[in-house]
Parts: structure tokens; C-alpha cells; sequence
């Protein structure tokens, strides 16, 4: 995975031109954001408004003296409602009215589908600020089905208004070059778009017990399962999975199993999915369809042999955390020819690449790499090497603070 640019990666800690950045996350990349606070926090003085707490103690950006934190989400509604949508909507225009005017800093950076920030950009370029915008997905995706789902998405379209944000934000910071292209496609200006990787989950190691070298004691662990982590959702290839489980189960019996863990996408909890989808009580199939909090999270992975994301096509808008999450905890990956996917493996090295929603190359791969402990443990050693040398937060941080400072007035 590499960068467009041929900005150094070498950590230097920057107090001249540029050296205070507003970061502002959203509702649901909380993780994501405090812990790039964290890193940045070596470079630069943060002024971080978060919608979590929880998050920011997790990841470690509360030790960090270079931060410092405002909580967003104390000042909204909670639960979710029509009527408390709006009122979040217009709550958070004067939350973030308040972070602009009254915040000392030279950039500012937003992270996502930020709700009516658009709307202050004119006095952001009034004031000759700089503005950042990360993209994780290049477009935005339906969180539910039917006329719901549609709504929400013409809903989420008319309070963030991506398309204004693409064309006036200073830089464009995406995670895979295919969604770079992606957006050259949409016609953003290439000079703007800069491809950084997705950093590491290391924080969610610190808090697990060390040996005598030093080395994390939940890293690289062998597992007794196959691994489907994340949002269950209509693109990620539940379908594709659950057919190569049956080929494998038939094939090499007992040696296999599977757990499918997360929040499931809303339209699944409307109808049967997964009993439609499983047809038959599959006993060696195990669902854990709720929130995996992070504190759950590196047992799972720890106690799984490897991870699979059977994904379908339409993912190639997005780029996914679980890759980096399972590196980090040296676990190998299987991923579908997704290109903002495959990017990120090294097939027969870090994982295993199949043809998408090939649930016969799924099979084989699973297969592959459950029958031969020894391939697993080497491409999960390979795995961890890859997200300690290329993507640690370390790494990638240098690289953010490099586009910072190449955002000379």
C-alpha cells in the first residue's frame, strides 16, 4: 500500500506555519479519529472535538499532553427519532459555529459526512483557513432498506452535501488509490486527493498482558474458527460466505468453524435474513449479531485463525478497518477481488485473494489455509510485519503531517 505523494515519512515534530489542526470527527469514526489525534498529537497541537469519550480514553489520546478535547455528544439528544435527527442536525451547525469562531488553528480537519459543515466554508476561507477532509467511504451508503433507507440517504446527502465538500476542501485524504480514481472519476481535482494507509489498531493491544521480550501475548496466538467481523450488511457477502461454509463443512468436516460478529444492517432485523440465508440450523455456524465493543474484540479475534471478507463489488467505494485490525493482531486475511481491498494484501504473504462472490474460490481459500496451521500462522506473522512497518499510526501520521505543511499560504 503506498502513498501518491513522495511526502517523507519520517517523524518531525512541526511548531512553525500550520502547527494548530481543529479535528473534528463524526457520529460513528469516533475510534478512528481520537486515535489519529493521538498521533498527530507528535507533530502538532490538536484541538479535537469528539463524539466519544469512551474512544478517546481507549485509543490513548487522553495521555497525550498535545490535546486538547471537547465532547460533542453531551450536547445533543439521545436516541433517535425524526424529530431528534433535525434537532441533532441544528444542534451540531451551532456546536461546530462555536468550534470555528472561537478555536485558535490553521487547519481544520473533518472526518467523513460531516453534517452542515459545508455551510461555514465561506468563512473558512474568509478567515484563509485550510481545510481537510478524510474520506473513508467515497460514497455514502444506505444504513437501512426500502423508502427508510432511501430518505436517509437523500437526508445525509442535503446536510453534509459531499459534492460541495469535494470542491472546496483544500485536501482530500482517501485510504486505497482506487478511491482515488474514484474520485477523479467524480471530477475532483487529482492534485488535491492524497492516498494515506489505514493506520493500525494498536491500542487495542496495549491494554492486553506482554511476555518477557516484550512482545503483545494476544499477537498471533493460534484460533480454533474462521473470522467474519464487522457491519452485516447487503454488500458484505454474507450470502458468498455462507454458501463456501457449506462446500468447506462437507469437505473437511469438524476442523471447521465460523463466527459471523456484528451489528447487523437495519433491513435484517425487518425479515428473516438469516434464516433465509442459512435455509437449516448449521450448528457449526455461530451468529453474534449485536455491537462488538472493544473490550470483546481482541479475545474474538485472538481465539479465530484467520478473518474473511467475501465482499461484494459495491464495497469498491470503501475501504475496511477489519484488514488492519486483523494484521494487527497477525492474523492473515481472505478477501474478495475488491480493489479497494486487495490493495492491502499481499496474496499467498499477508492473505488469501478470491474471485468475488465465487463461493467455490471462497471454499478453497478457507480450506487452504485451515488444513495447513503452519501457511496461517507464517502469512499471520507476515500480516503483523506489513501493519507494524507500512501502517502503523506512526507512519501514517508523518504522512498527514506532511500534507499539513504542504498547505503553505
Amino acid at each position: 500500500m503506498g502513498t501518491e505523494s513522495s511526502l517523507s515519512s519520517q517523524p518531525q515534530r512541526s511548531k512553525g506555519k500550520h502547527s494548530r489542526v481543529l479535528l473534528i470527527d463524526t457520529d460513528g469514526s469516533s475510534y478512528y479519529t481520537c486515535y489519529l489525534a493521538r498521533g498527530l498529537s507528535k507533530f502538532k497541537d490538536i484541538i479535537l472535538y469528539s463524539f466519544s469519550e469512551e474512544y478517546y480514553s481507549i485509543t490513548g489520546a487522553d495521555k497525550e499532553k498535545g490535546i486538547e478535547f471537547h465532547y460533542i455528544k453531551k450536547m445533543l439528544p439521545k436516541g433517535y427519532s425524526t424529530l431528534k435527527g433535525i434537532t441533532r442536525v441544528l444542534l451540531l451547525y451551532f456546536i461546530l459555529l462555536g468550534a470555528l469562531v472561537r478555536s485558535n488553528y490553521d487547519i481544520v480537519h473533518v472526518h467523513e459526512n460531516l453534517p452542515t459543515f459545508f455551510l461555514f466554508i465561506p468563512l473558512l476561507k474568509l478567515r484563509r483557513k485550510r481545510i481537510c477532509w478524510t474520506m473513508h467511504d467515497v460514497d455514502i451508503y444506505r444504513i437501512a432498506s426500502g423508502i427508510t433507507g432511501k430518505l436517509q440517504l437523500l437526508f445525509l446527502n442535503f446536510v453534509s452535501q459531499p459534492r460541495i465538500m469535494m470542491k472546496y476542501s483544500d485536501k482530500i485524504l482517501v485510504h486505497a488509490l482506487s478511491l482515488r480514481e474514484h474520485l477523479i472519476i467524480k471530477g475532483v481535482d487529482k492534485n488535491k486527493i492524497c492516498v494515506i494507509p489505514h493506520f493500525d489498531y494498536k491500542f487495542l493491544l496495549e491494554a492486553q498482558p506482554k511476555d518477557t521480550t516484550g512482545k503483545y501475548n494476544n499477537v498471533g496466538n493460534g484460533g480454533n474458527y474462521v473470522l467474519f467481523f464487522g457491519s452485516i450488511a447487503p454488500w458484505k457477502g454474507i450470502d458468498t460466505l455462507i454458501e463456501a461454509a457449506k462446500i468447506v463443512r462437507e469437505k473437511i468436516g469438524e476442523k471447521f468453524n465460523l463466527v459471523i460478529a456484528g451489528t447487523p444492517y437495519e433491513g435484517y432485523r425487518e425479515v428473516p435474513f438469516f434464516e433465509n440465508v442459512l435455509g437449516q440450523d448449521l450448528k457449526y455456524i455461530t451468529i453474534m449479531d449485536k455491537f462488538i465493543s472493544s473490550h470483546e474484540i481482541p479475545n474474538l479475534i485472538t481465539n479465530s485463525s484467520f478473518l474473511v471478507l467475501p465482499y461484494h463489488d459495491s464495497f469498491r467505494f470503501s475501504v475496511s478497518g477489519v484488514i488492519p485490525l486483523a494484521y494487527t493482531f497477525a492474523k492473515p486475511v481472505v478477501v474478495s477481488r475488491v480493489s479497494s481491498l486487495t490493495e492491502y494484501v499481499e496474496h499467498n504473504k499477508t492473505g488469501l485473494i478470491f474471485n468475488t462472490d465465487n463461493s467455490k474460490e471462497l471454499a478453497d481459500c478457507i480450506i487452504n489455509l485451515v488444513e495447513n496451521n503452519i501457511k496461517c500462522l507464517q502469512m499471520g506473522r507476515n500480516a503483523y510485519e506489513k501493519v507494524a512497518t507500512e501502517m502503523s499510526l506512526e507512519t501514517c501520521c508523518a504522512l498527514v503531517d506532511n500534507i499539513y505543511n504542504s498547505l503553505g499560504t
